[in-house]
């Protein structure tokens, strides 16, 4: 459990968590924290009639054991690799009520979760569900492939076409067993995801992804292909056994119709904010951080040299466009 307040300008903002875990098995966490600041954050404050929170609040109960976690309540889920740079679902994000079940074979491990984001003013309901597996090698190698839906519909109920966990989007669509037939209620995206651990020193993680890949521009006209590329790489040095400094460079390229949907609601956000990446869509962020950290007095100095360019059409200025 920990309790404290930060201080931000005049802004005075508590925070609290708390975790217990019983019957052996069993777990309940309860968290309450600050969101951290987003580029341009002021141009998405009261879009289409949603409120930029500035807050998180975390709660949740689960069942853990060596092959299973079974886990419902509110929270978010950061899938990929690497150190902030997760590209579809990222910690960063509002939290939203889901259920999550994923299991664990040995080397290879499988999530999945079924949620509901919100409903807009016009009684939209919008949902999130996922589906993912990862190949681990010991600690050195990691490797992952996700799918992440996004769906919504006036009034729509919970889809009973996405609860298997290993069914794919594609196929439900195609064979009309949503509960809205068509391709305009829907938008998933497709992330592959590496980490590398190449020695104790150094480590090299990457995300790719693709939200749709258009084959034959004469035919599907007007469309673009929805990509999106991050990458990064680290040197840790320990100096004793206090002292220890990392170096990390990083890049993320989100394309500009990445995260987007023909259907606005069917976007990468919730209530206002990205899903995945925090700078949203329409995007490349450049960067080089060093940090330093001592255990004998627990100090962490940190150094942060980058480039961030954010184009007009980041879903975190049109929110449902």
């Amino acid at each position: 459990k920990s309790f404290g307040i930060t201080f931000s300008g005049n802004n005075v903002s508590p925070f609290y968590s708390f975790g217990l875990k019983f019957l052996g098995n069993y777990y309940l966490y309860i968290e309450n924290k600050s969101l951290s600041h987003i580029p341009d954050q002021e141009s998405l404050l009261y879009h289409n009639g949603l409120i930029q929170k500035n807050r998180n609040n975390f709660g949740y109960v689960g069942f853990v054991n060596q092959w299973v976690n079974i886990q419902i309540g509110k929270s978010n889920e950061n899938w990929g690799a690497g150190e902030n740079i997760s590209l579809a679902l990222s910690n960063f994000s509002n939290t939203y009520d889901y259920f999550l079940l994923a299991s664990n074979y040995g080397r290879v491990q499988v999530r999945y979760i079924h949620g509901f984001l919100e409903k807009t003013d016009n009684n939209i309901n919008r949902y999130i569900t996922a589906r993912g597996i990862e190949w681990v090698k010991t600690s050195s190698l990691r490797i992952g492939l996700s799918e992440t839906v996004i769906y919504s519909g006036l009034n729509r109920s919970f889809d009973y076409g996405y609860i298997n966990p290993i069914s794919s989007h594609i196929e439900i669509e195609l064979n009309d067993r949503l509960n809205i037939v068509g391709s305009s209620n829907s938008n998933a995206v497709w992330q592959f995801h590496c980490d590398w651990k190449i020695n104790p020193k150094f480590k090299f993680s990457l995300n790719y992804l693709l939200d749709e890949f258009v084959l034959d521009p004469d035919i599907e006209i007007n469309k673009e292909h929805g990509k999106a590329f991050s990458s990064n790489i680290s040197y840790l040095s320990k100096f004793s056994d206090n002292k220890l400094l990392k170096i990390c460079a990083s890049i993320v390229e989100i394309g500009t119709p990445t995260f987007r949907h023909g259907t606005g609601t069917n976007n990468f956000v919730h209530e206002g904010r990205p899903i995945g990446f925090q700078i949203g869509s329409d995007v490349q962020d450049v960067k080089i951080e060093i940090k330093s950290y001592s255990r004998d007095n627990n100090n962490l100095w940190v150094l942060s040299v980058g480039h961030i360019k954010i184009g007009e059409e980041s879903i975190t200025k049109r929110v449902f466009d």
